[in-house]
């Protein structure tokens, strides 16, 4: 019973803060335009995105995922490995534009990026889910404003 009431609350306690944030993302458009709301949220997510290389970077945690990736990246073909190390890229882009940059971050130390190219990836991860996003948002409002005037 205890476990599932923290299972529960856990579960409660996520999709609360995800209508939080794109909630607030959604509003921040709204009020002041794609450009605008795009740059809030990157100066909130870069500094975010280096602190959780920084939270990350020494754990014992991603030292283990990084040596499990690694090992099983050293038993796959040459094929395979060549194959993997060019869609690394686009699963990280992936991530940073429908998870955000501070995963996209995590993904690239657990994948073994140096932690100095992290910190510089994650300006240009964020710059780019901000813009998505926030045309995104732009285009939505555009149309409600659009269809209910």
């Amino acid at each position: 019973m205890n476990k599932a009431l923290r299972w529960f609350g856990g579960v409660s306690l996520a999709i609360l803060g995800i209508i939080l944030l794109e909630g607030s993302f959604l509003a921040t458009t709204r009020m002041f335009g794609i450009m605008k709301s795009a740059l809030i949220r990157v100066s909130f997510t870069i500094p975010l995105s280096w602190l959780a290389i920084f939270l990350c970077a020494g754990t014992n945690t991603s030292a283990r995922a990084r040596e499990w990736f690694a090992g099983k990246q050293a038993r796959l073909s040459k094929r395979a490995q060549i194959a993997l190390e060019g869609g690394k890229f686009f699963v990280v882009v992936n991530t940073a534009i429908f998870l955000g940059p501070i995963l996209a971050s995590i993904l690239m130390l657990m994948t073994g990026v140096q932690v100095k190219r992290v910190y510089f990836y994650a300006v240009p991860c964020a710059l780019l889910c901000a813009w998505l996003w926030a045309s995104f948002y732009g285009g939505v409002c555009w149309s409600f404003d659009k269809v209910f005037k």
